[in-house]
């Protein structure tokens, strides 16, 4: 289920790390504007992958279908103290 959410997270921030990489690229050589281009790739997936991390179970902004996933590790995690 965390990866529906992967796609509009990397969709915003490929928008973002594209826009930033536009005013390098139109001073560039045809080599650069591709590194350029790949270094706006994996600071988008890199980026989005760094928000989902950072959106837990105790965070303020919640997943509407990571919320079973949270409450199973609970159960879990209370299952594991009460059988120890």
């Amino acid at each position: 289920m965390g990866m529906l959410a992967f796609f509009p997270l990397w969709a915003v921030n490929a928008c973002f790390w594209f826009g930033l990489a536009c005013g390098p690229k139109k001073i560039s050589g045809p080599r650069v504007r591709k590194l350029v281009d790949g270094a706006a790739v994996a600071l988008s997936i890199c980026s989005a992958m760094a928000i989902l991390i950072g959106l837990n179970c105790e965070a303020l902004i919640s997943l509407p279908f990571l919320d079973q996933a949270c409450r199973t590790a609970e159960l879990q995690q209370l299952l594991s103290w009460t059988g120890s």
